[in-house]
Parts: C-alpha cells; sequence; structure tokens
C-alpha cells in the first residue's frame, strides 16, 4: 500500500503525539544536569505543546474530509481505516483539551512525588494516541489495536506509585481489559465470517442482505462487540473494576481515567454504532438503549452512598455514562460530542480540585469539604459551580443543554421509556451533586484549613470555570463540534 500525501494529513494528530511521547522519553532517559524542578517543567512543556499543536490543527482543518489507508471495494464505496472528518476534528478535540487539562494539573508539585515524570508523561502520550485513532478509525482492526493503545498505558499509570493500593487498582483493571478484548475479538471473528469484511461501512452496507440465521449470528457478534466497549467504558453491568481503580490511583491519574480514556471508549463505541454494526433500525441500537438506562440508574444510585469525593465521582462518571450512552442508542453524533465536551471541562475542574484539597486531608472524606465556602470561598465556588454543571441546574446551563439535547435525541427516536428513565436518574444526580454542595456550605465542625494552591492549578481549575460560563452563555458552540 501506498502512503499519499492525504493519509498522512489524516494522521498528523496521532502521529505527531506520538513522536512527542518519544521525545519525552528520550529527554527523560538522558537528562544529566539541572535540577528535578526544571526536568519536570520541561518535559511538562514539552507534553504540553505537542498536544497544543494538535489543537491548532484540528481547528485549522475541521472541515476538510480526509481518508487514509483506503482501498478499492469490490462492490460499494472504497473502504478506508481511518477518517479525518468534521465528526473526528470534535471528537479529537475533545480529547486533546481533556489531555491538556490532565497535564495542567500534573505540574510540578502537583503530580505526586513517588510519580516518574518521564514515564508519566510518555505512557499519557501514548494512550492520547490511541484514543485519536479510535475516535478516527473506520474498521474493526484498527479499533482493536487503537483501543488497547489507550488501556495498557493508562492501567501502566495507575501502577506509576508503586504502592500496594496501586498495583491491586491495576491489577483489577488489566484483567478486566484482557477479558474484554478476548470479548470483542471473538464477536469480530464472527462478524468477518458472517460479513466477509472488517471495514465498518462495507460491514453496515452487507448487515441488511444477510439471510436471517445469519443476521442472527451478526446480532450476537456486534452484542459481543459491543460488550467488549462496555468493559471499557465502565457500563454496567462491566463496571466492577471502575471505583476500586478510581480510588487507587493518584487522583492526576484518575482524572485522565475519567476524561481521557473514558471519552475515547464512548468515541469508539460512537463510531461503532453509527457507522458499523448497529445501522439505524438496528436491534443493537435497543440493547444500547438498555445499557444507557440500566447504567446512568445503577451509578447515581452508588453515587448516593459514597462519603469519599473521588468514589462519588467515580460512580457518577459511571451515570453520566448511562446519559452518553442514550444519544449513541439514537446514533445523535452532535449530542454525544456536545455532551462529552461539557462533561470533560467540568470534570477536570472537579478533579482538579479535588487534588488541591486532597494535598491537605489525605482522607478525601466529603467532609472534608465542609465550610470551605468561608474558608477557601474560590476554591469553593468554583466546585459548586461544576457540580451544578454535571447536575444540569442553573446556572450551569452547558450542563442543562447537553442533558436536553440528549432527551431531545431519545424522544424523537420514540424511546419515551428512555426518556422517562433518564428523567428519574436527573432527580437522582441532583440528591448525588446537591449533597456535596451542602457540605461546602455548612459549619465546620473544627477549625477551617485554608490550602496553598499552585498557579498551575488555579490556572487549570479557572480556565475550566471559564470555559463552562462560555459554553453556557453560547451552548451553540458545544453543538457545533461535530458539524
Amino acid at each position: 500500500m501506498t502512503i499519499t500525501w492525504t493519509d498522512w494529513q489524516a494522521i498528523a494528530v496521532p502521529l505527531v503525539l506520538a513522536l512527542g511521547a518519544i521525545a519525552v522519553l528520550l529527554v527523560d532517559g538522558f537528562w544529566a544536569g539541572g535540577t528535578k524542578q526544571l526536568k519536570h517543567t520541561v518535559i511538562t512543556l514539552m507534553t504540553g505543546a505537542t498536544i497544543f499543536f494538535g489543537l491548532v490543527f484540528i481547528v485549522v482543518r475541521r472541515n476538510t474530509f480526509n481518508p487514509a489507508f483506503c482501498r478499492s471495494a469490490v462492490e460499494g464505496p472504497g473502504e478506508c481505516s481511518l477518517v479525518f472528518e468534521p465528526l473526528t476534528a470534535g471528537l479529537w478535540a475533545v480529547l486533546l483539551i481533556g489531555g491538556l487539562g490532565v497535564v495542567g494539573l500534573s505540574a510540578y508539585r502537583l503530580l505526586d512525588k513517588d510519580i516518574p515524570v518521564g514515564e508519566y508523561h510518555f505512557l499519557l502520550l501514548s494512550a492520547l494516541v490511541g484514543a485519536t485513532v479510535l475516535a478516527g478509525a473506520r474498521d474493526l482492526a484498527t479499533m482493536v489495536i487503537a483501543l488497547e493503545v489507550v488501556s495498557l498505558p493508562s492501567f501502566a499509570m495507575v501502577a506509576l506509585r508503586r504502592d500496594r493500593r496501586g498495583s491491586e487498582a491495576a491489577m483489577k483493571a488489566f484483567l478486566v481489559s484482557v477479558l474484554s478484548t478476548a470479548v470483542m475479538l471473538f464477536g469480530i471473528s464472527y462478524l468477518y465470517g458472517v460479513t466477509g469484511s472488517l471495514y465498518l461501512q462495507t460491514i453496515a452496507t452487507r448487515l441488511p442482505g444477510l439471510d436471517p440465521d445469519l443476521r442472527r449470528v451478526a446480532f450476537a457478534a456486534g452484542l459481543f462487540v459491543i460488550v467488549g466497549f462496555g468493559f471499557k467504558i465502565a457500563a454496567v453491568p462491566f463496571h466492577g473494576w471502575l471505583p476500586d481503580t478510581y480510588a487507587g490511583a493518584p487522583v492526576e491519574v484518575t482524572a485522565f481515567l475519567a476524561v481521557v480514556s473514558k471519552s475515547a471508549g464512548v468515541a469508539g463505541l460512537l463510531v461503532l454504532v453509527i457507522f458499523g454494526v448497529a445501522p439505524s433500525g438496528s436491534e443493537l441500537r435497543v440493547v444500547v438503549a438498555i445499557m444507557a438506562a440500566v447504567t446512568m440508574t445503577v451509578g447515581n444510585l452508588a453515587a448516593l452512598r459514597q462519603r469519599e469525593a473521588v468514589r462519588l465521582l467515580a460512580w457518577s462518571s459511571i451515570g453520566q455514562v448511562g446519559f452518553l450512552l442514550a444519544p449513541v442508542a439514537v446514533g445523535d453524533a452532535q449530542a454525544v460530542v456536545a455532551y462529552l465536551a461539557a462533561y470533560v471541562i467540568v470534570t477536570l475542574g472537579a478533579f482538579g480540585s479535588v487534588a488541591v484539597v486532597q494535598r491537605y486531608r489525605p482522607a478525601g472524606l466529603l467532609t472534608d469539604y465542609r465550610g470551605m465556602v468561608r474558608s477557601e470561598p474560590g476554591l469553593a465556588v468554583a466546585l459548586v459551580f461544576f457540580l451544578v454543571v454535571l447536575a444540569g441546574l442553573p446556572p450551569g446551563l452547558a450542563g442543562l443543554f447537553t442533558k436536553f439535547a440528549a432527551f431531545q435525541s431519545v424522544i424523537d427516536a420514540d424511546l419515551v421509556w428512555l426518556a422517562i428513565v433518564m428523567a428519574i436518574n436527573v432527580m437522582i444526580g441532583l440528591a448525588v451533586y446537591l449533597r456535596w454542595v451542602a457540605e461546602l456550605f455548612r459549619l465546620p465542625a473544627e477549625d477551617p484549613f485554608s490550602v496553598d494552591i499552585e498557579n498551575s492549578a488555579v490556572g487549570v481549575i479557572s480556565l475550566c470555570v471559564g470555559a463552562a460560563v462560555v459554553l453556557s452563555i453560547l451552548p451553540s458552540t458545544l453543538f457545533a463540534l461535530a458539524i
């Protein structure tokens, strides 16, 4: 296969991220002089510059269409392994913004001192390579490889602190990942057997023409592939690994898992559903809708019982996945990308706030935040705003509009039962987030503590607040990402 200029343009962002990862590893390996702070700062700036280049490229090229690694099909349109188009650009922008935010939260004196900075940034960029390829993939082989390139570095990041809790969390996530990959490959093998292709567009074209017996096999195969993705994004009932993994990892790594890794999984599932195994009218979309309803309900109910901030955000993220799966089930890419963008920004801000507080209160209990409106009003107000956006309450209109878009998409698809479940879960979600907000306003049982917030943390949290405010005022910006 000859690689053309169009191919290079399509893979420019993943390629630059891969080169940045190699450069970071080389600088870390050959760094001899200078202070630890200088080394950390240089590597952080290198990582940030690499991701920023990707964002600039996306802004400049977002309205172009660049298929990559294509071949002529025996019948129908050409078959491509990766496509850069407006939807890809929107998903990549969300992923890279999330990655850049995590880099900001990993600056010197914020990143856990026991984590080797070079390996951390190498793994972060490597996972972003897989995430971007996954969002642009258009064949099943590329999707599986990209999904593993996201997953394996993420699990290694969980274990970087090299303590017992982190190692157990990483091992649990790794074993689940191996199982999910095996399930997914089993389904892909049967899909290839009944359709004769791994390309999503060709699979979607051939599925309606199968005879009834083969169509049942294709349904089971597609179900296995979706279950594999369900493990990756921690959709219920494949979610058991996530709370312990989030709690066992450093907060910065947890933020990466919640923002980048999860967004990549949702992006891959969206591409799989709308372009491949579940075309419009497919029974597999009903399966995704049922998964959405169960996931948001279990996630929100479990979040109500949590007393630790990170575990509450972990279960809350499961509930948010349920809301994301609802528009995925009806193939509404615009609603999915908009919801993802709002989720990434406010979740980054929330984890940034938690990271600052847990430096002083390592237990991470919700009661540790009691009275912060009086002792740390700036940080407390920012955290309240993030929680309000997640709940979908004014003035967090970004969360409200994206939830409304998800509602609208399922109602337009005549899934009224799913809309009712979503409405009930919005009410449960209010109780989850307002319980935390109430702690911030309560009188503290002991003397309130003040925190010394690093400039980088102030910058990331402030940018997240600013972005959430702008998106609440101009929500059309969110929905323009996938156009």
